[in-house]
């Protein structure tokens, strides 16, 4: 009976020593990763990231490998679209648009760089598209991932999903007012008729905005003549309102237009803290409002529109004030 205990104890301690000795997983890697944002959408030819990938629990770090790409619509595999490169400018440090105020100061913070005009982070798993996805139609796409980490290595067949949608080069968004404001009483004002902004943007190497400010019959208000300038702030304190120059890297002004080049994608790139508003003033001495009881040197014409354009290009930007004539 003892010589059996013996042999019990020492089986058990072998096996003991044969488990402790086998080698665990390092880790783990969890079948259920997997996307919350699902479908991922991105309008074309539009700066993107995604949230990342949920682990659901497995093991960091991760490699993320896109294995393959489809066309929903198609079931066909469209690699060779997404894993094609592009030269573009990527920044190496922050913009500041009160400081980067010249194309040299800029080009301190970029550099060239091939990129894909959507892809996959190999850490994070973000669906990440850049500018150059305005190379790849619209339309539904999905894709494979194979993810490894310390504890192996597996292949998810489709596990993403991003649109591809339709976009605009610019945006207006906000709504353009031409406010009045009592000369010698700044704090009595009211609006008149809202102006029209006609947009025509030609594609082009150059980043630039000409803005136009035209009375209702057409007659172009000049800037050169003082007919154009910033609108001051309110009450006693001091300085103005912003204008596209306080964005551009360089302004010009004309008899007939003001030309402001600009130095990023998307112009403008980050607020000021005012929104993408430009303000501005025609003194009251070069306008003759329509309505008979506006009286003439009573008013200055304070009108404000809003842009922002995501593409490179001139914009032609028309500001025309339908109840208000130059003279």
């Amino acid at each position: 009976m003892k010589l059996y205990k013996y042999y019990a104890l020492g089986l058990l301690s072998l096996m003991v020593l044969i488990i402790a000795c086998k080698k665990l997983p390092d880790g783990f890697l969890s079948d259920g990763i997997r996307y919350e944002e699902d479908p991922v959408n991105i309008p074309q030819g539009r700066a993107l990231n995604s949230t990342a990938l949920n682990v659901d629990g497995s093991t960091q770090p991760m490699k993320v490998k896109v294995v393959h790409f489809y066309d929903k619509a198609t079931g066909n595999i469209v690699d060779d679209m997404f894993f094609k490169t592009y030269k573009i400018k990527v920044w190496t440090g922050i913009y500041d648009p009160t400081k980067d105020t010249s194309e040299e100061l800029i080009a301190k913070k970029q550099k060239d760089s091939l990129v894909n005009p959507i892809h996959i982070n190999d850490a994070s798993g973000q669906v990440q598209a850049n500018y150059t996805s305005s190379n790849i139609p619209v339309g539904s796409y999905t894709f494979d991932l194979e993810i490894s980490n310390p504890a192996g290595k597996k292949v998810y067949p489709k596990i993403g999903n991003f649109n591809v949608t339709p976009s605009v080069a610019y945006e207006l968004p906000g709504t353009p007012y031409n406010q009045l404001r009592r000369v010698g009483n700044e704090a009595q004002s009211q609006n008149i008729g809202v102006p029209t902004v006609t947009i025509v943007r030609t594609p082009s190497t150059e980043l630039k905005v000409i803005l136009r400010m035209l009375d209702k019959n057409g007659v172009a208000f000049n800037p050169l003549a003082g007919e154009i300038v910033t609108r001051p702030l309110a009450g006693l304190t001091t300085g103005a309102l912003q204008t596209m120059k306080d964005y551009a890297i360089k302004t010009v002004m004309f008899n007939d237009r003001m030309e402001f080049t600009f130095g990023t994608v998307p112009f403008p790139l980050v607020s000021l803290g005012n929104g993408f508003n430009y303000y501005y003033r025609i003194p009251t001495q070069f306008v003759k409002f329509d309505n008979p009881a506006l009286g003439l040197d009573q008013w200055s014409s304070n009108p404000r529109f809003v842009f922002q354009s995501f593409q490179d290009g001139i914009y032609n930007i028309d500001l025309k004030f339908p109840d208000m004539s130059h003279r």
